[in-house]
């Protein structure tokens, strides 16, 4: 479940490989995520959700719950994209496509929430 819309046909496995948070040198806030894929609104979804547990809206575990109960957050917390920005997109090397693929298939065969 990767903090997105389910959507029909589709699967919202993902594997997260890194999410952290850092202050640049102005003092702003930097959400780094990377994945080997996303979904629609997913970082919106991670970044919106981070917030509210930041401003003491949720206790940090309520986050870890979201994910295990496979539960959408509420649109009400899903960040707005005036501020996020897309930095760098990595492909993987030629002779890794047909591992990356094949594990995607299998990821994507497991169970998926109603909705």
């Amino acid at each position: 479940f990767a903090f997105c819309k389910f959507r029909e046909g589709g699967t919202t496995i993902r594997n997260l490989l890194e999410f952290h948070w850092s202050r640049d040198q102005k003092g702003y806030a930097v959400a780094t995520i990377k994945a080997e894929s996303f979904r629609y609104n997913m970082v919106r979804n991670l970044v919106g959700a981070a917030v509210c547990v930041g401003e003491k809206r949720f206790e940090p575990a309520w986050m870890l719950k979201t994910l295990e109960d496979k539960v959408r957050i509420p649109d009400s917390y899903v960040f707005p994209a005036k501020g996020l920005t897309l930095i760098k997109v990595d492909y993987p090397n030629e002779s890794e496509y047909l591992t990356r693929y094949n594990n995607y298939l299998a990821s994507t065969s497991a169970e998926e929430p109603e909705s």
